[in-house]
């Protein structure tokens, strides 16, 4: 009998569900670094296992990795699924417990499933490196910022009333000396212009058949320049695909067919099928196929699509 534990760890590890079917689906829930006020700590982000008994459709997950690895065909790799299952749900039956490897330990409880996660999993331990951090407040002490104001007003020099007189004099000196350099340039009509031919033509022309450049020209040159600059086409086109995105928010429950950890990995996965949608939920993005107000109603949709979309579970927002 094949190590279904194995395959499930393996899969939390880039999956934050897998479905066993008949027995529940294994949650990885991931809390971001947070700052807590009551211990004055930054504390490190988490990643902790769940399971939940409810969600019991089969996404296909579970199975892929079965064939994949034993090199088998997905119907005999269910047919293996559905061997260990039943193997999980007599243990729990006759001896109440279950050890399922460094996934933890599942016990039966009133005739429900409760799941202890181990501590040292695989898949808890992507932050295990990470310890608090205290962060010590700034006290502000009102008698040394005084002291600094006093220290500060000492320190004012007066300036003597003839020494204010001389600076006011070269500052008046050197604003006249600025205003007779600009009127100098100003007047002068006959500014130099580099050349547009940028050593394009035959260097050879004679300086006596070049016609001059008149202000008038140049100032034309320069308008065309200018008006001529125009936005690319290719930006204005992708600025307008950009702000095209819808705006409806799918149902409470969302068919998956995929999960990814970036967006762009996610848009192609979708390629040109126009029914997939991508959604944002926390780190991952989910592609989905349909959406639906209600459980039943989205096990309905499940089934209606498992054809198309063999690998399809369903999610909660």
């Amino acid at each position: 009998m094949i190590d279904l534990t194995a395959h499930i760890e393996y899969l939390l590890m880039n999956h934050d569900c897998v479905v066993a079917p008949g027995l529940g689906a294994f949650l990885a829930h991931e809390t971001p670094a947070r700052y807590d006020s009551e211990s004055g700590q930054f504390m490190p982000p988490t990643r902790s296992l769940g399971f939940n008994q409810a969600l019991t459709i089969n996404d296909g997950l579970l199975a892929e990795s079965v064939a994949r690895r034993c090199g088998i065909s997905l119907d005999s790799a269910r047919a293996e699924i559905d061997t260990a299952i039943s193997s999980f749900r007599n243990q729990l039956e006759e001896v109440k417990t279950l050890p399922l490897g460094n996934l933890g330990e599942m016990s039966i409880s009133e005739g429900s499933l409760v799941f202890e996660p181990s501590a040292s999993s695989a898949v808890s331990f992507r932050y295990g490196g990470f310890s608090p951090i205290a962060i010590t407040p700034i006290i502000e002490d009102a008698s040394l910022e005084r002291t600094s104001e006093d220290i500060h007003e000492s320190k004012i020099i007066s300036i003597p009333t003839p020494l204010k007189v001389a600076a006011s004099m070269i500052i008046l000196i050197v604003v006249c000396g600025l205003f007779l350099t600009t009127g100098n340039l100003l007047g002068n009509r006959h500014t130099n212009f580099a050349s547009l031919d940028s050593g394009l033509r035959n260097s050879n022309i004679e300086a006596s058949n070049i016609a001059p450049i008149n202000n008038e020209e140049t100032i034309q040159i320069s308008r065309e320049i200018e008006l001529n600059i125009s936005v690319p086409k290719e930006d204005i086109c992708s600025t307008a695909h950009v702000t095209a995105q819808p705006s409806d928010l799918p149902g409470r429950y969302i068919l998956v067919v995929g999960s990814f950890p970036s967006k762009k990995l996610a848009i192609k996965h979708i390629g040109d099928d126009s029914t997939l949608s991508i959604i944002e939920m926390g780190d991952k993005f989910r592609v989905y196929a349909a959406s639906a107000s209600s459980m039943d109603e989205a096990s309905v949709h499940a089934n209606t699509l498992r054809d198309k979309y063999p690998t399809v579970w369903i999610c909660r927002r």
